[in-house]
Parts: structure tokens; C-alpha cells; sequence
């Protein structure tokens, strides 16, 4: 039986639980946790904002867990009851049973928390390898997706600079210290931008980042947002908003924003100036901004 992804001790999921907490308790929207359990694991959910409101599911980056939609809540929450989902087999308080090995896995594991959290449909925000994960769902599940926003995607369709996949694997995994990884994660954000990174809101935030990714053990076989197909997505018509920064250095920005405006003509596609992949750190007020008006 394939191992599921887990922190390497005890020690080191208390001490990221702990920045965890401190994020949450920054937060300027009231936030509640809860766990509900799935055939994958048990997964934990962030929610925040008026329960009556229509249903927005959060799906983050990869290593960056749930609380990395905490600052943008301002700005998600006056329309929404927002749901901020931590992804299981990722670095976050998700405890897996099993792993996301493939886009069909993922998207079982999106329906049943869905389903546990008595979500019939809702719009859909998501960043980096979320994207990959709601893309997946909304073409296998587009009746359950009232709207897609897609914040600095990975994959779909651009693949990853192998430079940038390289200098990842080394900093990742090859003995991982906290030094090497948090020059890794400012290397993700504008030089302008990064004294952000030490900075509340974002600290505790990136802190827990860092501390993920050297104390968290993946498993191989977690998914990877790699390039697919969404001609699906394209003849569904579910409404769809992509926010990508000109200076992004997983993929070119430009190469992906014509991409996805050729393969998706309906959708809104929005490309960003002095914006890296962090783009919702870069350019925190401009994505708050597009997300509220797209969202509604």
C-alpha cells in the first residue's frame, strides 16, 4: 500500500499548526475550522462569512494550505460564505488516507467534500496547483460550478519552465533547509514586493510555508498541474477569470495568457503587470479587486 503524504514527526506538525493558528488569529474576518471526512482522508476546511450567502470553494497553492485566502477575505466574503479548503496529501491540516495519484482522484475527493459540506453548487476560487484541481473538476463535475476563478494557474495550459522545475526539486527535496527554501519562495514574488512576505498579514502566512515544505514528507505520486485538454471547460459555458503575472516564472506570462484566451474565447483573462506567481501578494489589491467583480 502506497504511504499517503505526512510531516516527518509530531513536533513538526504542532510547530506548523502553530503558525497556522497565529494566521487565523490575524485574520480580519471571523473564521471557523472543521473537519469533515472523506474516503481520502480527513479534510479541513476554513469557512468564513454569512452561512445564507451563496458558496464559494477555495482551493490553494500548493504547500500554502488554506490560510492563504485569509487576507483576500475582505474582499470574498461580502457575497459569499467562503469555504477554504486544505488540500489532503499537501502540507496542511488535512490528515491523508490515501492519494490524490490522479485529476480523476482529485476530482472524487472535491465531490465528496462538496457533498459533507451539503454543497449542492458553487463558484470556485483557486490558486496555483488548485487551479489544476478545480480545472479537473469543472470539466468532470460543470454542474456543480457556477463560476471559475483562476488565480496565477499552474499547468492547464503551459508547461512549467524546467529551470524553474530544477531549482524546485533542489530546494524541495534535496535536504531541504529553511534558508534555501525561503530564498526559493521570495524568488515567487516581485524583489519589490517580498518585504511583504516578512510583513502581517503575509508573515505567518509564509512562515508556515517554509515550515511546510521542510518538515512535510509528499509522496511521488501526489499530482503535479501538468498541461490538459480543457475543450471540455471551453463547452461547458461556466463563467471563467484568469489572473496571471506578466513576470511569472513558472511559465511566460504572455505565452500563457494567449493560450488560455485562444482555448477558452469566453473566458476573462487578465494579464498582470509587476506580478510573479505570488501575484496575489504582489498585487494584492488588483486580484481582491478582479475576484470581487467576477465573483459578484
Amino acid at each position: 500500500m502506497t504511504r499517503p503524504s505526512m510531516f516527518k514527526s509530531d513536533q513538526a506538525r504542532a510547530e506548523y499548526c502553530h503558525l497556522y493558528d497565529n494566521a487565523i488569529a490575524q485574520s480580519s474576518v471571523p473564521v471557523e475550522e472543521v473537519d469533515v471526512e472523506t474516503s481520502f482522508g480527513t479534510t479541513h476546511v476554513l469557512t468564513a462569512g454569512d452561512p445564507s450567502r451563496p458558496p464559494l470553494i477555495a482551493l490553494h497553492a500548493m504547500s500554502m494550505g488554506a490560510t492563504m485566502w485569509l487576507p483576500l477575505l475582505p474582499a470574498l466574503t461580502p457575497a459569499h460564505r467562503v469555504c477554504m479548503v486544505d488540500a489532503v496529501g499537501d502540507v496542511s491540516k488535512s490528515v491523508a488516507r490515501a492519494v490524490l495519484s490522479s485529476a480523476e482522484r482529485v476530482t472524487e475527493w472535491i465531490d465528496e467534500v462538496l457533498d459533507k459540506l451539503d454543497i449542492e453548487r458553487a463558484a470556485f476560487v483557486a490558486a496555483s496547483l488548485g487551479t489544476w484541481m478545480a480545472t479537473h473538476y469543472a470539466m468532470a463535475h460543470p454542474e456543480r460550478v457556477e463560476r471559475l476563478a483562476l488565480v496565477g494557474p499552474a499547468g492547464i495550459v503551459s508547461p512549467q519552465h524546467p529551470r524553474w522545475l530544477l531549482r524546485a526539486f533542489v530546494n524541495g527535496r534535496i535536504r531541504p533547509s529553511r534558508e534555501k527554501i525561503e530564498t526559493f519562495v521570495d524568488s515567487l514574488a516581485m524583489e519589490q514586493t517580498r518585504p511583504r512576505l516578512r510583513t502581517d498579514p503575509w508573515r505567518p502566512i509564509v512562515q508556515q510555508l517554509i515550515v511546510g515544505l521542510a518538515t512535510f514528507r509528499r509522496n511521488l505520486r501526489e499530482p503535479r498541474p501538468v498541461r490538459c485538454n480543457i475543450a471540455p471547460l471551453a463547452a461547458s459555458g461556466i463563467p471563467v477569470l484568469t489572473i496571471i503575472g506578466r513576470n511569472e516564472t513558472l511559465h511566460d506570462g504572455e505565452t500563457m495568457a494567449d493560450r488560455f484566451r485562444r482555448q477558452l474565447p469566453d473566458a476573462e483573462v487578465h494579464l498582470v503587470d509587476n506580478a510573479n506567481h505570488l501575484i496575489f501578494i504582489d498585487q494584492q489589491d488588483v486580484v481582491a479587486d478582479l475576484l470581487q467583480t467576477f465573483l459578484g
